[in-house]
């Protein structure tokens, strides 16, 4: 039953990454930068401002640090380095296979060596778990767009060949647990 899995998990990632093209390369490699990030995060802090009292958006603010910070740590401290299970882009068998992105002449982008599970998705679905409830009656597209992000970044991981759908759907699950943990919370402690 676990070979049956991992064979699945493998086919689907080979699917993935091999509708390649160099502008999905293009798009596929920014989207998966931390740095791409940064805007949506800071417009969600504007709307936070400005829906809501400073105190209360500096209260949120510091609950989505917490839920970065656990989702973050978790998944590279303990589960990367735990379970040390090989990205496909430093798989034996699985890596020779797929296409990776070259970040410049004859050097291309692998990720570290362990990758389950996918801190780009853990801190996405905390982010965005955490996050839903403030915006749900006065910016409800806000959280569209943010899930649309988070559902573009994590199909980038496996377009890059450096995720197994099944690193993300684990990063998602813990991701929305801990965000949803924080959502808990923080309604007991930030009334709205």
């Amino acid at each position: 039953m676990i070979e049956w899995l991992e064979h699945i998990d493998q086919e689907l990632l080979l699917l993935i990454n091999g509708w390649h093209s160099p502008l999905f390369d293009f798009i596929c490699w920014n989207l998966s930068k931390a740095i791409s990030l940064v805007p949506f995060y800071v417009i969600t802090l504007y709307f936070l401002i400005k829906d809501y009292s400073l105190k209360k958006s500096l209260m949120l603010l510091g609950f989505m640090i917490v839920t970065l910070s656990i989702t973050d740590i978790v998944s590279t401290q303990v589960f990367k380095e735990g379970v040390k299970r090989y990205r496909p882009s430093h798989h034996m068998t699985i890596g020779p296979k797929i296409h990776l992105y070259e970040e410049c002449p004859g050097e291309f982008y692998r990720g570290g060596q362990y990758g389950f599970f996918s801190s780009h998705a853990a801190n996405l679905a905390g982010f965005i778990c955490f996050i839903y409830p403030w915006f749900i009656e006065k910016r409800r597209y806000w959280n569209y767009m943010l899930l649309g992000i988070g559902i573009l970044v994590c199909y980038s991981r496996m377009y890059l060949g450096v995720h197994y759908p099944s690193d993300i759907l684990a990063g998602i699950l813990f991701g929305a647990l801990v965000g949803w943990g924080m959502r808990v919370i923080s309604r007991k402690l930030v009334s709205v």
